[in-house]
């Protein structure tokens, strides 16, 4: 196991202060398509395949909210690394815990980048999700935050998803299959299909969506509660994504 050593920055934002404590990037020895496995007592995660990456490179940060008073940034969490073999190659964990946080003011911040991902599993209380040109099998646990899975990979694996008081963006290529059942309670779950094929079953409703896409049988499972859930099969998940910019990762 390998523990990422901290360098403290202290930075301000605006009228709400914040300590930032930088922890030194992990960089690991991985080959081939790898599992990523990141598990957060509290924070926001992203999970990036990157092609320009030996390796694979975790990034982290402690971020304090409401620092006002405090005399200096101070390491209040622990975040580690390691690498297993699993039956389908590496599985690269990273685990941020805090035990010094009485006031749940802490909360990580991860980047994870390898070169080729498949399989991801994240679980964090709080904060947004983002998963950038994944496959293989998605599993992902959050609330008060955002999942985005955006991806130019074929997914035709299992996929769920829960999350409580945040949206889940859904963005695949048109080859990709499923069985989807997506309920967004108090919040809207559509489907846009513009390349290949897809079915909406019966027991659909507004905020409910079951529906067979590609003549799949993997399921892809998702939930929230006050937000909405938005599905997308088209040619081109990355370019045609409204508002989103891929100036900050090469594919």
């Amino acid at each position: 196991m390998k523990k990422i050593c901290f360098i403290a920055i202290l930075a301000l934002a605006g009228c709400q202060s914040q300590h930032i404590v930088h922890f030194a990037n992990a960089n690991l020895a991985t080959q081939g398509p790898v599992e990523i496995n990141v598990e957060s007592f509290r924070g926001n995660i992203s999970i990036i395949a990157d092609p320009t990456v030996a390796g694979t490179v975790v990034t982290a940060k402690q971020v304090e909210e409401h620092a006002n008073g405090l005399p200096t940034a101070e390491p209040k969490m622990q975040c580690t690394t390691k690498i297993e073999m699993g039956d389908n190659g590496q599985i690269v964990h990273v685990v941020a815990t805090s035990s010094n946080d009485v006031l749940q003011l802490v909360h990580a911040d991860i980047v994870v980048r390898s070169n080729l991902i498949h399989d991801v599993y994240v679980t964090t209380t709080k904060g947004d999700v983002t998963l950038l040109g994944v496959s293989g099998a998605i599993t992902v646990h959050t609330n008060d935050g955002d999942v985005r899975l955006v991806t130019p990979r074929v997914i035709n694996q299992d996929v769920t998803i829960e999350n409580r008081r945040g949206n889940i963006v859904y963005r695949v290529r048109g080859e990709s299959s499923g069985m989807i059942d997506a309920q967004a309670i108090n919040g809207d779950a559509s489907l846009d299909v513009r390349h290949g094929e897809a079915t909406i079953l019966p027991g659909s409703t507004g905020d409910h969506l079951v529906a067979k896409v590609n003549g799949g049988i993997n399921n892809i499972n998702m939930r929230t509660v006050d937000g909405n859930i938005h599905i997308a099969v088209v040619a081109d998940p990355i370019g045609s994504e409204p508002l989103f910019g891929t100036d900050w990762i090469s594919w």
